[in-house]
């Protein structure tokens, strides 16, 4: 039961961001066919849009979508940095950010930087692929939602405590949320580190292809409904964009 009501949840939040993409067309796109992508020797990011969170109402951009009971996210700072600090004790929800973004014909990127201050509390193996404590102090999304909300994908990005860095899964609510591990442990444990992320080059070895579709959404979420516990992390400087190509000449091109 709770399998399934996690999955429509899921289904809500994805219906909704394809509402607020197909509402727009790609008029820039149209006719064009799928260009070979090939990865840049040198590259630099063109912003779509980034967030710093230098005050409070900065998280009014951002929707929140409930899975079981609230998270409390608040933007806070300290030693002059300002930053969102999720408590989630027991509950799970994530905060999203809808944003149009070509990953047919262009290549983008997303930034962020993180901070796992406590784990989850397992009594099992930690795992990728299991439901019954599917919780991490830190996930971030990057969200594809299609006009049929089941072919929809997400690429999910997990801060764990035990999994090796790179160990890769499929979400137990969904063979279309594929799970990427990048950070691991406690030797990195309440430490700010940066990520930088080709969204085309995940999809890719995540799905198999190259995407059919165009991002519509990246989120972030700390979740503890299934240990019942609690876990703490902080999220900071995201940025979404295109990976653009320097020329030897100076010139960029697409």
């Amino acid at each position: 039961m709770k399998r399934h009501l996690r999955r429509r949840v899921w289904l809500v939040l994805i219906s909704a961001i394809v509402i607020f993409v197909f509402a727009a067309v790609y008029s820039h796109i149209a006719g064009l066919s799928r260009r070979a992508r090939q990865p840049a020797a040198a590259y630099q990011i063109e912003p779509i849009k980034s967030f710093t969170f230098p005050a409070p109402d900065c998280l009014k951009e951002w929707d929140e979508k409930v899975f079981k009971g609230k998270v409390t996210y608040e933007v806070r700072s300290e030693n002059g940095q300002s930053y969102v600090s999720a408590l989630s004790d027991a509950s799970a929800s994530a905060l999203y950010y809808q944003v149009k973004v070509d990953a047919k014909t262009k290549y983008p990127v997303v930034r962020w930087k993180w901070k796992a201050e406590k784990f989850p509390v397992k009594k099992f193996e930690e795992n990728l692929d299991k439901e019954n404590e599917d919780d991490f102090a830190a996930r971030f999304y990057v969200i594809f939602p299609a006009l049929f909300i089941t072919n929809s994908r997400v690429l999910e990005y997990v801060w764990a405590e035990k999994l090796a860095v790179g160990a890769t899964g499929t979400s137990p609510y969904s063979k279309n949320i594929k799970l990427i591990v990048l950070r691991s442990g406690k030797d990195e444990f309440n430490q700010w580190l940066s990520e930088e992320r080709d969204v085309v080059a995940d999809y890719i070895k995540m799905f198999g292809r190259a995407p059919d579709y165009n991002i519509g959404a990246i989120a972030f979420m700390t979740n503890t409904e299934h240990t019942q516990g609690t876990a703490e992390a902080k999220y900071d400087d995201i940025e979404i964009g295109y990976k653009v190509d320097i020329k030897k000449e100076g010139g960029r091109t697409p």
